[in-house]
């Protein structure tokens, strides 16, 4: 289930002013999709240059952090970018949408650890479309109709790109794991 986005950006100005929600979602799923190990609220406190995190902070952290988890984890790809919703002007939805793709490059790029060969020429793509569209702004010249399929299309590919880049990784972490622990189907020796 995603959060409601008014509700963490009421608790954001509070708890840590400064980060929409939108960002702190993308920054959490950067680090999720970037096979990074055990992430936690102390290594999202890390990337957000913040000594500690208040317990109000640290816990919606921590639940934010689980939710992401959950849904990268699907093979559905039910993932969901924390984006404002429709009811918002295009224009703030398309500033989230950038916000969300800058913090996402931010953490993966905190988390990745591994021989860019793991990533794959589609992975690297990714990551540098997703960039890409960390610069994004409202065009002039379009209707509000087009502007809303567009942006649409936008979110699909980034929430697509992220949770293929999470899978991808996690898989190699998993094959890596169970490789170094002698596989699922070794004998045990007693």
């Amino acid at each position: 289930m995603t959060p409601d986005y008014s509700l963490l950006r009421q608790v954001l100005r509070s708890a840590l002013p400064g980060i929409s929600p939108a960002a702190l979602h993308g920054l959490i799923s950067g680090l999720l999709s970037s096979g990074a190990p055990d992430i936690d609220a102390e290594d999202i406190a890390a990337a957000l240059e913040e000594d500690e995190l208040t317990s109000v902070a640290a816990t919606l952290v921590e639940r934010l952090l689980s939710s992401t988890r959950e849904q990268l984890g699907q093979s559905d790809f039910s993932f969901q970018l924390l984006l404002p919703s429709d009811d918002e002007r295009i224009k703030a939805r398309v500033v989230a949408l950038g916000e969300w793709c800058e913090a996402f490059t931010t953490g993966f790029s905190v988390g990745f650890l591994q021989p860019e060969a793991v990533l794959g020429a589609q992975g690297r793509e990714a990551l540098y479309d997703i960039g890409q569209l960390a610069d994004l702004v409202e065009t002039a010249d379009s209707t509000e109709e087009d502007e809303e399929v567009e942006f649409m299309e936008l979110v699909e590919y980034v929430r697509m790109a992220a949770a293929a880049l999470y899978q991808q990784l996690a898989m190699v972490d998993s094959a890596a794991a169970a490789e170094s622990s002698g596989g699922p189907d070794s004998p045990v020796l007693h």
